[in-house]
């Protein structure tokens, strides 16, 4: 199994969570708002799980990247048969549909090169010479595959040579949300 195969079946059981999260996933989108750090302690909450059931080698969050101010929001060790993986992840949760009376899509966050994109997020994980890297973005609601899609390559184009890959397929999620890994690499 590849790494980004590794990193799938730890997605797919997180998906599994996110199944049983319709109501608050809904109040998300029906109020406009991101909610990052619930994201974060979810995720959070699922990782010690898998950790305690030994699916997963160990984790770390809020990871130091040098001497400088940069963290990633977390970094998880699995054992495979071919040895330890090592795979770098950042958050991010955006919203589809109405905020404050401005429209939002996957394409206008993918083409963003602000803090509200993930081109930032992807230039930091870029750096980083260790192991697979990771965006797992959720989106409140699902953006549909056409909207995804051209979003995914409308970064690729807009930010080359940052390269991302999506690793999931929004027609596999139900209505109220999205989770989109993205594998990131360079061209």
């Amino acid at each position: 199994m590849t790494p980004e195969d590794h990193l799938k079946n730890l997605f797919v059981r997180f998906k599994e969570i996110l199944n049983s999260k319709k109501e608050p996933l809904n109040c998300f989108c029906k109020y406009g708002v991101q909610v990052e750090g619930w994201l974060k302690g979810e995720l959070l909450c699922f990782l010690d799980n898998e950790k305690a059931t030994g699916r997963l080698a160990e984790f770390d969050r809020e990871v130091p990247l040098g001497m400088g101010r940069k963290k990633v929001d977390f970094r998880v060790k699995m054992s495979t048969s071919s040895g330890a993986l090592e795979a770098w992840i950042e958050l991010k949760h955006w919203l589809i549909g109405y905020q404050k009376g401005s429209r939002y899509n996957a394409q206008f966050y993918f083409g963003d090169s602000g803090i509200v994109g993930i081109m930032p997020d992807v230039e930091k994980l870029s750096e980083i010479s260790s192991g697979s890297k990771f965006i797992l973005i959720l989106i409140t609601a699902n953006p549909g595959i056409d909207d995804w899609t051209t979003g995914v390559d409308k970064f690729n184009r807009k930010f080359s040579p940052l390269h991302i890959e999506s690793l999931t397929n929004p027609a596999e999620f139900p209505s109220f949300y999205f989770l989109g890994p993205l594998k990131i690499s360079k061209r």
